[in-house]
Protein backbone atom coordinates (compact mmCIF):
# COMPACT_ATOMS: atom_id res chain seq x y z
CA UNK A 1 0.00 0.00 0.00
CA UNK A 2 1.05 3.58 -0.38
CA UNK A 3 1.20 5.09 2.58
CA UNK A 4 -0.11 9.13 3.19
CA UNK A 5 1.16 11.90 1.40
CA UNK A 6 4.49 12.84 2.86
CA UNK A 7 4.56 16.68 3.62
CA UNK A 8 5.99 19.16 0.75
CA UNK A 9 6.66 15.94 -1.44
CA UNK A 10 5.07 16.71 -5.18
CA UNK A 11 2.34 15.06 -6.34
CA UNK A 12 4.12 13.21 -9.13
CA UNK A 13 6.46 11.82 -7.04
CA UNK A 14 3.37 10.21 -5.47
CA UNK A 15 2.68 9.36 -8.60
CA UNK A 16 6.33 7.92 -9.23
CA UNK A 17 5.83 5.89 -6.09
CA UNK A 18 2.15 4.65 -6.67
CA UNK A 19 3.42 3.03 -9.90
CA UNK A 20 6.33 1.38 -8.58
CA UNK A 21 4.06 -0.17 -6.28
CA UNK A 22 1.68 -1.14 -8.94
CA UNK A 23 4.38 -2.62 -11.32
CA UNK A 24 3.66 -6.70 -12.01
CA UNK A 25 6.67 -8.86 -10.64
CA UNK A 26 8.45 -9.89 -14.28
CA UNK A 27 8.93 -6.08 -15.31
CA UNK A 28 9.55 -4.97 -11.51
CA UNK A 29 12.27 -7.81 -11.86
CA UNK A 30 13.35 -6.66 -15.28
CA UNK A 31 13.59 -3.39 -14.29
CA UNK A 32 15.26 -3.35 -10.70
CA UNK A 33 17.33 -6.56 -11.72
CA UNK A 34 15.84 -7.83 -7.95
CA UNK A 35 12.26 -9.44 -6.94
CA UNK A 36 10.03 -7.02 -5.09
CA UNK A 37 10.60 -9.05 -1.50
CA UNK A 38 14.63 -8.16 -1.88
CA UNK A 39 13.92 -4.51 -2.86
CA UNK A 40 11.59 -4.09 0.36
CA UNK A 41 14.32 -5.62 2.36
CA UNK A 42 16.96 -3.45 0.89
CA UNK A 43 14.61 -0.30 1.24
CA UNK A 44 13.49 -1.19 4.78
CA UNK A 45 17.22 -0.83 5.81
CA UNK A 46 18.62 1.96 4.12
CA UNK A 47 15.25 3.42 4.86
CA UNK A 48 16.56 4.99 8.68
CA UNK A 49 19.18 6.82 6.73
CA UNK A 50 17.31 9.51 5.25
CA UNK A 51 15.31 10.11 8.21
CA UNK A 52 15.17 14.32 7.33
CA UNK A 53 16.49 16.13 10.19
CA UNK A 54 14.63 19.61 11.52
CA UNK A 55 16.25 22.76 10.24
CA UNK A 56 18.28 21.27 7.92
CA UNK A 57 18.46 22.60 4.44
CA UNK A 58 20.44 23.82 1.16
CA UNK A 59 22.83 21.05 0.84
CA UNK A 60 22.70 19.27 4.24
CA UNK A 61 19.22 19.17 3.26
CA UNK A 62 20.18 17.47 0.28
CA UNK A 63 22.38 14.84 2.35
CA UNK A 64 19.83 13.96 4.66
CA UNK A 65 16.81 13.54 2.24
CA UNK A 66 15.57 16.27 0.82
CA UNK A 67 16.76 18.46 -2.38
CA UNK A 68 18.18 22.45 -2.38
CA UNK A 69 14.03 23.10 -2.44
CA UNK A 70 13.36 20.96 1.15
CA UNK A 71 11.58 18.62 -1.04
CA UNK A 72 11.22 15.92 0.51
CA UNK A 73 12.46 12.60 -2.09
CA UNK A 74 11.10 8.95 -0.43
CA UNK A 75 13.77 6.69 -0.25
CA UNK A 76 11.83 4.56 -2.25
CA UNK A 77 13.09 6.87 -5.32
CA UNK A 78 16.13 7.02 -4.44
CA UNK A 79 16.85 3.34 -4.32
CA UNK A 80 14.94 2.18 -7.62
CA UNK A 81 16.81 5.54 -9.11
CA UNK A 82 20.00 3.92 -7.79
CA UNK A 83 19.03 0.65 -9.13
CA UNK A 84 17.93 2.00 -12.59
CA UNK A 85 21.59 3.53 -12.60
CA UNK A 86 23.65 0.69 -11.82
CA UNK A 87 21.27 -1.27 -14.32
CA UNK A 88 22.33 1.25 -17.10
CA UNK A 89 19.93 4.00 -16.96
CA UNK A 90 20.67 7.14 -18.22
CA UNK A 91 20.99 9.73 -15.54
CA UNK A 92 18.52 12.45 -17.81
CA UNK A 93 16.07 9.55 -18.43
CA UNK A 94 16.30 8.65 -14.59
CA UNK A 95 15.26 12.82 -13.76
CA UNK A 96 12.32 12.49 -16.21
CA UNK A 97 11.31 9.33 -14.91
CA UNK A 98 11.21 10.02 -11.47
CA UNK A 99 10.58 13.97 -10.88
CA UNK A 100 14.22 14.65 -10.10
CA UNK A 101 16.80 17.08 -10.33
CA UNK A 102 19.21 15.57 -13.16
CA UNK A 103 21.94 17.56 -11.75
CA UNK A 104 21.48 15.40 -8.55
CA UNK A 105 20.80 12.31 -9.75
CA UNK A 106 24.44 11.27 -9.25
CA UNK A 107 24.65 12.57 -5.88
CA UNK A 108 21.09 10.75 -4.76
CA UNK A 109 22.42 7.29 -6.43
CA UNK A 110 26.07 7.91 -4.56
CA UNK A 111 24.44 8.81 -1.19
CA UNK A 112 22.76 5.29 -1.65
CA UNK A 113 25.48 3.24 -2.47
CA UNK A 114 27.00 4.36 0.57
CA UNK A 115 24.87 3.33 2.46
CA UNK A 116 24.20 -0.27 0.68
CA UNK A 117 28.26 -0.53 1.00
CA UNK A 118 27.95 0.23 5.07
CA UNK A 119 24.65 -1.72 5.95
CA UNK A 120 25.89 -5.20 3.21
CA UNK A 121 28.36 -6.67 4.93
CA UNK A 122 28.32 -9.94 2.65
CA UNK A 123 31.84 -10.37 1.41
CA UNK A 124 33.53 -12.13 3.69
CA UNK A 125 36.04 -14.76 3.48
CA UNK A 126 36.23 -17.41 6.83
CA UNK A 127 39.86 -17.57 6.97
CA UNK A 128 39.79 -19.15 10.55
CA UNK A 129 36.15 -20.51 10.56
CA UNK A 130 36.50 -24.03 9.99
CA UNK A 131 33.22 -24.93 10.23
CA UNK A 132 32.67 -22.39 7.25
CA UNK A 133 35.25 -23.46 5.00
CA UNK A 134 33.81 -26.65 5.29
CA UNK A 135 30.51 -26.05 4.45
CA UNK A 136 32.60 -23.70 1.12
CA UNK A 137 34.40 -27.18 0.29
CA UNK A 138 31.00 -29.16 0.27
CA UNK A 139 29.86 -27.05 -2.37
CA UNK A 140 33.05 -27.39 -4.39
CA UNK A 141 32.62 -30.82 -3.99
CA UNK A 142 29.31 -31.31 -5.40
CA UNK A 143 30.55 -29.84 -8.45
CA UNK A 144 33.29 -32.23 -9.17
CA UNK A 145 31.43 -35.34 -7.95
CA UNK A 146 33.90 -35.50 -4.82
CA UNK A 147 36.66 -35.85 -6.39
CA UNK A 148 38.57 -32.41 -5.99
CA UNK A 149 38.92 -32.19 -2.17
CA UNK A 150 39.99 -29.06 -0.08
CA UNK A 151 38.93 -26.09 -2.48
CA UNK A 152 37.22 -23.21 -0.84
CA UNK A 153 37.13 -20.86 -3.56
CA UNK A 154 37.91 -20.06 -7.02
CA UNK A 155 39.21 -16.68 -7.96
CA UNK A 156 40.39 -14.56 -10.63
CA UNK A 157 40.75 -10.84 -12.62
CA UNK A 158 37.79 -9.15 -14.34
CA UNK A 159 38.59 -5.51 -15.71
CA UNK A 160 35.14 -2.80 -15.77
CA UNK A 161 36.01 -0.42 -19.17
CA UNK A 162 36.21 2.96 -18.29
CA UNK A 163 36.55 6.59 -19.45
CA UNK A 164 40.12 7.57 -19.42
CA UNK A 165 41.24 9.45 -16.13
CA UNK A 166 41.74 12.66 -15.64
CA UNK A 167 45.60 13.43 -15.37
CA UNK A 168 45.09 15.03 -11.35
CA UNK A 169 43.03 12.42 -10.92
CA UNK A 170 45.48 9.60 -10.65
CA UNK A 171 48.46 11.82 -10.04
CA UNK A 172 49.46 11.84 -13.65
CA UNK A 173 49.79 7.82 -14.17
CA UNK A 174 46.95 7.42 -16.62
CA UNK A 175 48.93 5.15 -18.68
CA UNK A 176 48.61 2.26 -16.23
CA UNK A 177 44.50 2.11 -16.82
CA UNK A 178 45.25 1.66 -19.97
CA UNK A 179 45.01 -2.16 -20.78
CA UNK A 180 46.88 -4.16 -23.54
CA UNK A 181 43.45 -4.72 -25.20
CA UNK A 182 43.50 -1.34 -25.73
CA UNK A 183 40.85 0.47 -23.65
CA UNK A 184 41.42 2.12 -20.28
CA UNK A 185 39.95 -0.14 -17.22
CA UNK A 186 39.26 -0.55 -13.66
CA UNK A 187 41.10 -4.08 -12.77
CA UNK A 188 39.52 -6.40 -9.92
CA UNK A 189 40.57 -9.78 -8.57
CA UNK A 190 37.76 -11.30 -7.34
CA UNK A 191 37.32 -15.04 -5.17
CA UNK A 192 34.28 -17.12 -5.31
CA UNK A 193 32.47 -19.61 -3.66
CA UNK A 194 30.33 -22.82 -5.18
CA UNK A 195 27.47 -20.57 -5.73
CA UNK A 196 28.97 -17.91 -7.26
CA UNK A 197 28.67 -15.22 -4.11
CA UNK A 198 31.73 -13.30 -3.80
CA UNK A 199 33.81 -13.69 -0.81
CA UNK A 200 37.08 -11.64 -1.07
CA UNK A 201 37.47 -8.85 -3.77
CA UNK A 202 40.71 -6.55 -4.59
CA UNK A 203 41.43 -3.49 -6.13
CA UNK A 204 44.40 -2.31 -4.96
CA UNK A 205 46.48 -2.27 -8.52
CA UNK A 206 45.82 -0.58 -11.76
CA UNK A 207 44.10 -2.61 -14.44
CA UNK A 208 47.32 -2.91 -16.68
CA UNK A 209 49.38 -5.79 -13.99
CA UNK A 210 49.72 -8.88 -14.39
CA UNK A 211 46.64 -10.67 -12.73
CA UNK A 212 49.41 -12.72 -10.45
CA UNK A 213 51.60 -9.44 -9.26
CA UNK A 214 47.27 -8.06 -8.76
CA UNK A 215 46.85 -10.99 -6.40
CA UNK A 216 50.03 -10.90 -4.52
CA UNK A 217 49.37 -7.26 -3.22
CA UNK A 218 45.39 -8.15 -2.49
CA UNK A 219 44.22 -8.91 1.41
CA UNK A 220 43.73 -12.93 0.61
CA UNK A 221 47.15 -13.53 -0.52
CA UNK A 222 48.84 -11.85 2.19
CA UNK A 223 45.94 -13.74 4.58
CA UNK A 224 47.18 -17.25 3.22
CA UNK A 225 51.18 -15.97 3.41
CA UNK A 226 50.34 -15.51 7.16
CA UNK A 227 48.99 -18.75 7.70
CA UNK A 228 45.32 -17.91 8.49
CA UNK A 229 43.86 -20.33 5.85
CA UNK A 230 44.26 -24.13 7.14
CA UNK A 231 46.64 -26.32 5.11
CA UNK A 232 44.17 -28.99 3.98
CA UNK A 233 41.93 -25.86 2.33
CA UNK A 234 43.31 -24.37 -0.88
CA UNK A 235 42.12 -21.63 -3.59
CA UNK A 236 41.98 -22.00 -7.27
CA UNK A 237 43.28 -19.95 -10.02
CA UNK A 238 44.27 -19.92 -13.84
CA UNK A 239 47.53 -20.06 -15.68
CA UNK A 240 48.46 -16.53 -15.16
CA UNK A 241 48.96 -17.08 -11.51
CA UNK A 242 51.97 -19.18 -9.94
CA UNK A 243 51.22 -22.13 -8.58
CA UNK A 244 51.44 -22.45 -4.87
CA UNK A 245 50.61 -25.10 -1.78
CA UNK A 246 47.13 -23.37 -0.98
CA UNK A 247 47.28 -21.30 -4.09
CA UNK A 248 46.65 -24.18 -7.32
CA UNK A 249 46.42 -23.22 -11.09
CA UNK A 250 46.72 -26.16 -13.89
CA UNK A 251 49.61 -27.80 -15.46
CA UNK A 252 51.19 -26.52 -18.89
CA UNK A 253 51.86 -28.02 -21.70
CA UNK A 254 49.51 -29.90 -24.29
CA UNK A 255 51.04 -33.27 -23.57
CA UNK A 256 50.29 -34.31 -20.13
CA UNK A 257 49.75 -37.24 -18.88
CA UNK A 258 46.40 -38.67 -18.23
CA UNK A 259 45.93 -37.84 -14.32
CA UNK A 260 47.31 -34.34 -15.11
CA UNK A 261 45.09 -33.54 -17.18
CA UNK A 262 42.37 -35.06 -15.22
CA UNK A 263 43.79 -32.38 -12.49
CA UNK A 264 43.40 -29.74 -14.78
CA UNK A 265 40.00 -30.82 -15.48
CA UNK A 266 38.31 -30.96 -12.28
CA UNK A 267 40.37 -27.75 -11.40
CA UNK A 268 38.82 -25.82 -14.11
CA UNK A 269 35.26 -27.48 -12.93
CA UNK A 270 35.72 -25.57 -9.32
CA UNK A 271 37.16 -22.15 -11.61
CA UNK A 272 34.27 -22.35 -14.00
CA UNK A 273 32.22 -20.82 -10.52
CA UNK A 274 34.46 -17.60 -10.88
CA UNK A 275 33.59 -17.14 -14.40
CA UNK A 276 30.22 -18.01 -13.61
CA UNK A 277 30.24 -14.96 -10.99
CA UNK A 278 31.51 -12.04 -13.39
CA UNK A 279 28.97 -13.28 -15.76
CA UNK A 280 26.41 -12.65 -13.51
CA UNK A 281 27.32 -9.45 -12.33
CA UNK A 282 28.31 -8.07 -15.73
CA UNK A 283 24.64 -9.31 -17.18
CA UNK A 284 22.86 -7.95 -13.81
CA UNK A 285 24.39 -4.37 -13.92
CA UNK A 286 23.97 -2.86 -17.58
CA UNK A 287 26.46 0.15 -16.07
CA UNK A 288 29.37 -2.08 -17.14
CA UNK A 289 28.40 -2.92 -20.81
CA UNK A 290 29.82 0.56 -21.20
CA UNK A 291 32.90 2.53 -20.03
CA UNK A 292 32.16 3.44 -16.74
CA UNK A 293 31.50 7.29 -16.68
CA UNK A 294 31.56 8.55 -13.01
CA UNK A 295 34.22 10.84 -11.20
CA UNK A 296 37.14 8.79 -10.92
CA UNK A 297 37.13 8.37 -6.86
CA UNK A 298 33.50 6.64 -7.02
CA UNK A 299 34.42 3.73 -9.03
CA UNK A 300 35.91 1.21 -6.44
CA UNK A 301 32.69 2.02 -4.34
CA UNK A 302 30.25 1.44 -7.76
CA UNK A 303 32.32 -1.87 -8.23
CA UNK A 304 32.15 -3.09 -4.84
CA UNK A 305 28.45 -2.23 -4.18
CA UNK A 306 27.55 -3.72 -7.29
CA UNK A 307 29.00 -7.12 -6.10
CA UNK A 308 27.69 -6.82 -2.93
CA UNK A 309 23.55 -6.60 -4.47
CA UNK A 310 25.21 -9.23 -5.83
CA UNK A 311 25.50 -11.33 -3.41
CA UNK A 312 22.35 -10.10 -2.02
CA UNK A 313 20.58 -11.40 -4.83
CA UNK A 314 22.03 -14.47 -4.73
CA UNK A 315 21.12 -15.14 -1.22
CA UNK A 316 17.16 -13.95 -1.69
CA UNK A 317 16.70 -15.14 -5.52
CA UNK A 318 18.95 -17.98 -6.24
CA UNK A 319 21.81 -18.13 -8.42
CA UNK A 320 19.86 -18.37 -11.78
CA UNK A 321 21.75 -16.25 -14.25
CA UNK A 322 19.70 -13.19 -14.91
CA UNK A 323 19.37 -12.83 -18.91
CA UNK A 324 20.26 -9.42 -20.48
CA UNK A 325 17.32 -6.85 -20.50
CA UNK A 326 17.27 -6.16 -24.52
CA UNK A 327 15.59 -3.05 -23.95
CA UNK A 328 18.60 -1.18 -22.00
CA UNK A 329 20.99 -2.13 -24.79
CA UNK A 330 22.09 0.94 -26.25
CA UNK A 331 24.70 1.25 -29.69
CA UNK A 332 28.50 -0.06 -28.81
CA UNK A 333 27.11 -1.73 -25.52
CA UNK A 334 28.87 -5.47 -24.57
CA UNK A 335 27.64 -7.49 -21.77
CA UNK A 336 30.31 -9.79 -21.74
CA UNK A 337 33.48 -10.26 -18.88
CA UNK A 338 36.35 -8.39 -20.07
CA UNK A 339 39.38 -10.63 -18.59
CA UNK A 340 42.52 -8.80 -16.78
CA UNK A 341 44.86 -10.95 -18.08
CA UNK A 342 47.70 -8.28 -17.55
CA UNK A 343 50.78 -7.97 -19.35
CA UNK A 344 53.63 -10.85 -20.03
CA UNK A 345 56.44 -7.96 -17.73
CA UNK A 346 58.14 -10.39 -15.78
CA UNK A 347 56.20 -13.44 -15.91
CA UNK A 348 57.17 -13.72 -19.80
CA UNK A 349 58.76 -17.54 -20.03
CA UNK A 350 58.36 -18.37 -16.27
CA UNK A 351 59.47 -21.25 -14.81
CA UNK A 352 56.37 -23.06 -13.89
CA UNK A 353 57.88 -26.68 -14.22
CA UNK A 354 59.66 -25.27 -10.71
CA UNK A 355 56.36 -24.62 -9.30
CA UNK A 356 54.90 -28.25 -8.65
CA UNK A 357 53.55 -28.83 -5.15
CA UNK A 358 52.79 -31.19 -2.51
CA UNK A 359 49.08 -30.19 -2.76
CA UNK A 360 48.94 -30.72 -6.64
CA UNK A 361 50.88 -33.89 -6.68
CA UNK A 362 48.63 -34.95 -3.69
CA UNK A 363 45.39 -34.23 -5.55
CA UNK A 364 46.72 -36.21 -8.73
CA UNK A 365 47.37 -39.15 -6.36
CA UNK A 366 43.56 -38.74 -5.17
CA UNK A 367 42.46 -38.93 -8.84
CA UNK A 368 44.60 -41.39 -10.11
CA UNK A 369 43.15 -43.96 -6.78
CA UNK A 370 39.83 -42.79 -7.32
CA UNK A 371 39.95 -44.05 -11.56
CA UNK A 372 38.81 -40.32 -12.63
CA UNK A 373 40.00 -40.23 -15.67
CA UNK A 374 38.82 -37.91 -17.99
CA UNK A 375 38.53 -38.64 -21.89
CA UNK A 376 37.54 -36.96 -24.65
Amino acid sequence: KVIGRVRNMPRNREEVIRKINNLSDEFFRKLYRMDRPTFNWLLEKIRPRFEKKKGRRGGDSIRQGANSSSEFIDPMIRLAVTLRFLAGGSYLDLAFGYHISYKHVTLYCFQVMEYVDDILDNIKFPLENEAALRELEQGFLKISDGAFIGTVAAGDGVVFRMEKPAFEEVSGDVSSFFTRKGFYAYGMQGFVDSKCRFLSISMNLCSSVHDSTAYYVSSLSQAIRDGKLPSWAHIVLDEAYVNRQQELSPFKGKNLDIWKDSFNYHLSLHRQCVERAFGILVQRWGIFWRPIRVRFDRRPLLIRVACKLHNLCIDMMGSSVPGVVRSDIRPGDSASILWSDGTDGLYRGRRSDLEDTNTRDFLVHGLRNLDFKVLF
